[in-house]
């Protein structure tokens, strides 16, 4: 098993814009995403992110649990989602909008993806692209990270590549 170091002249952005969705979509009983439960294992909300997402400001300090376990996995996670925020904070402002009121505002939970678009005054296919933009720019922003548990969401176009579920990464190269 081999590490290649990625080439972003050759990052598979389709299947990169895919991981991303995979992790700010929310899923299952409790409707939340894997977004959602990093923000509140690492001891924020939403509501916090709101502010500091669209105002570029940077978010507050936590609370954090007395036992020294629960302390350090809680500064992981609020450096991972102080890396996220700001990956978002990068995203064109253009899309950046459609991408928050989406994924992290959840405006609009519940509702048909054409009545979001209408709302929002854009046709379908603009707001197509505008997200796929989003997530593509939130990919290449949130970059490569060796040090957090979720490495990166860009995917290498690489034929012999053995996918995992989305979002698990690092992805390993087959070795035949």
């Amino acid at each position: 098993m081999a590490d290649k170091q990625l080439n972003l002249n050759n990052i598979d952005e389709e299947s990169s814009a895919n991981n991303v969705t995979s992790f700010f979509t929310r899923t299952g009983k409790s409707q939340l995403s894997k977004f959602d439960k990093l923000v509140m294992y690492s001891g924020s909300s939403t509501d916090d992110l709101k502010s500091s997402i669209w105002s570029d400001m940077p978010k507050g300090g936590n609370s954090f649990n007395s036992a020294e376990d629960k302390a350090i996995k809680r500064i992981d996670r609020s450096t991972e989602l102080e890396v996220m925020v700001e990956a978002i904070q990068h995203i064109d402002k253009t899309f950046k909008k459609i991408f928050v009121s989406y994924y992290v505002s959840n405006n609009f939970h519940g509702m048909m993806w054409t009545d979001i678009c209408q709302i929002l005054g854009y046709e379908r296919t603009q707001a197509n692209l505008m997200m796929w933009r989003a997530k593509v720019s939130f990919a290449y922003s949130y970059g490569y990270h060796e040090e957090l548990s979720i490495k990166t969401f860009l995917v290498p176009n690489v034929p012999n590549i053995m996918r995992t579920n989305p979002v698990q990464f690092p992805y390993t190269l087959r070795t035949n």
